[in-house]
């Protein structure tokens, strides 16, 4: 299936950089950072109700946003908390429908563990899926879906203050349904995320 072979793509990126990381003595992590980032989204849409309009099919986008967040390290392990916007564009259709993802906002917890100069982590939260629907005739609406956050990434520092990652994630913009101008639509999505990031730590 898809999402199987990208989150076993994700597990491969993530131990060839931690495979990487040097032996020396790592960084402190603690404190707040903000950031940038980069990447793709790949979105599998679902309808529950095939009788009512609802998106169908697969689509994929470019991404970017920024992040803000804050860890806190006791040893070897860093716990944090981060909150992120990105924008993308998604589009799926049916009869007399458009439907489309144009933006995500997330707040997630990290935990992860230094391995020298590299931080490798697990994230899981709660994402926002800013959803637009238009119905021929009939209008459109937006909505934001609230759904699992969920994923994995290494981080590394490249200065003093800089660092890079990658990370992956999944996201379920559950189905429901809504009306608009009368006509009752139903829809959803499960997506995966690939972002590549820069953070300033402060």
């Amino acid at each position: 299936m898809p999402l199987c072979r990208q989150m076993a793509r994700l597990g491969a990126c993530i131990c060839v950089m931690a495979a990487t990381a040097g032996a020396t003595a790592g960084q402190d992590w603690s404190g707040a950072y903000a950031g940038v980032h980069l990447g793709g989204a790949y979105a599998d849409f679902t309808n529950r109700l095939p009788a009512v309009s609802g998106p169908r099919g697969n689509d994929a986008s470019l991404l970017g946003g920024v992040q803000l967040g804050y860890n806190w390290q006791s040893g070897n392990t860093v716990y944090g908390a981060e909150a992120d916007y990105s924008r993308m564009r998604l589009r799926a259709s049916s009869v007399g429908g458009n439907f489309t993802e144009d933006s995500m906002a997330s707040i997630r917890m990290r935990a992860g563990q230094v391995m020298g100069r590299t931080l490798v982590y697990g994230s899981l939260g709660v994402a926002w899926t800013e959803r637009k629907t238009a119905i021929a005739g009939a209008g459109s609406s937006t909505d934001f879906e609230p759904g699992l956050m969920a994923g994995a990434g290494a981080e590394r520092w490249l200065g003093n203050n800089v660092t890079g990652r990658f990370e992956a994630f999944y996201v379920d913009a559950p189905r429901s349904e809504r009306t608009v101008g009368g006509v009752a639509t139903s829809g959803g999505s499960r997506n995966v995320v690939y972002r590549f990031g820069l953070n300033l730590h402060f």
